[in-house]
């Protein structure tokens, strides 16, 4: 829902109201995304959030960041309730946590998810992880590590970026939270009471502060349906450095090039039943009818870009990218390839791109001295 009002004129200094008996809730990665999902979660009253911040941590230490938002004005002085620079030091005094929300990028080549939250894990001390990444099949590792903890599965569709020093974080529009539980349900093996009660508390509390969830029974086909939209137009963005809306003024026979790739992609999500007639995308609520169809409703939203915003967006691949950052190629395009291997499907274009970028990963990841764990294989019970 958005808000009923609009925001104010004015800059407002951020008072946390906790309700009594609010809940604790422990967040991992306060960038943009988890900037805006801290903010949502503590809106609502009914939340603490404890942060855990890396490189970051002085800033939300100390006088916290300012979040310019269309939706509820500007507000200066925001942080979370406690800010920790370590998960140890966040357990440290026993404290229960209800949900553990993870607003990191999902690199398994880098940090597994398992390896990430090992200490959260390991404590006893959380009800439930709440995953906010992009890409397929991120919840894999974490379950296999703690198959007794409910995983509730999310993507985000939210316009966002922070200014260089990382005080300001600029949020345009109203975002999206696509919802689910993973593993998807199924006759045989139906969610537990435990994990349905996850699933609600999290909604909930981000519904309390405001935020717009889109729930779906099959998180596995939605994030499919943001993986066509990411592998296309991060992907091309991230080997050629620049915005997309580059291509809107060339000649049809180049656009043919892209939309072949796009096609690739397209075509594998409806032999495997990721995709499907009738499906609705998100965030734009797109019926999908037929593979022509949304190639064509892709493209031109995206490469006439240009022509409709005064900047045309970068994705956060390519941000990566310019500054020098592992990003999420085994999540967004390795998956995909093993996605089509595990199915028999031929994908050459998809192939290609993700050896380009396994390349690119493999540079900035040596240039930063950072060691890279073994690929991660491919998933036998993947959909």
């Amino acid at each position: 829902m958005e808000v009923s009002k609009p925001p104010p004129a004015t800059p407002q200094r951020y008072e946390p109201k906790y309700a009594e008996g609010a809940l604790d809730v422990l967040l991992i990665g306060l960038g943009s995304i988890g900037t805006v999902y801290a903010y949502l979660l503590e809106r609502s009253g009914k939340v603490r959030v404890t942060a855990v911040a890396r490189s970051n941590y002085p800033l939300y230490a100390g006088d916290g960041v300012t979040i310019d938002s269309q939706r509820f004005g500007v507000i200066t002085n925001f942080k979370p309730y406690r800010v920790f620079k370590s998960q140890a030091e966040a357990l440290a005094d026993g404290t229960k946590y209800a949900l553990c929300v993870v607003a990191t990028k999902c690199l398994p080549d880098i940090t597994p998810n398992a390896k990430l939250l090992e200490d959260s894990i390991k404590s006893g001390q959380v009800g439930a992880f709440v995953l906010i990444q992009n890409g397929l099949r991120v919840e894999e590792d974490l379950y296999a590590a703690a198959p007794s903890i409910p995983i509730v599965s999310c993507i985000g569709w939210i316009a966002i970026n922070t200014n260089t020093s990382g005080d300001v974080v600029t949020w345009k529009g109203v975002e999206k939270t696509g919802t689910g539980l993973f593993p998807v349900a199924t006759a045989d093996k139906p969610h537990s009471a435990q994990q349905q009660a996850a699933l609600d508390l999290w909604v909930n509390l981000l519904q309390a502060g405001e935020g717009n969830v889109v729930l779906t029974d099959n998180i596995d086909s939605m994030r499919f349906g943001k993986n066509v939209w990411t592998a296309t137009w991060a992907g091309m963005q991230g080997l050629i450095r620049t915005p997309a809306a580059c291509f809107e003024p060339l000649n049809e026979a180049h656009h043919a090039q892209i939309k072949k790739y796009m096609r690739e992609i397209q075509t594998l999500g409806w032999k495997t039943g990721l995709l499907y007639e009738g499906m609705v995308l998100q965030p734009m609520g797109l019926k999908a009818e037929s593979i022509d169809q949304l190639i064509d409703f892709d493209f031109s939203r995206v490469s006439e870009a240009g022509r409709t915003t005064a900047v045309a967006h970068k994705w956060s691949l390519l941000l990566d990218v310019e500054n020098n950052r592992p990003f999420e190629v085994e999540v967004i395009f390795g998956s995909m390839v093993r996605l089509a291997r595990l199915h028999g499907i031929e994908t050459p274009l998809i192939d290609f791109v993700y050896t380009l970028l396994s390349g690119l990963q493999a540079s900035i990841v040596k240039s930063r001295n950072a060691p890279a764990v073994e690929e991660s294989k491919p998933v036998k019970d993947f959909p």
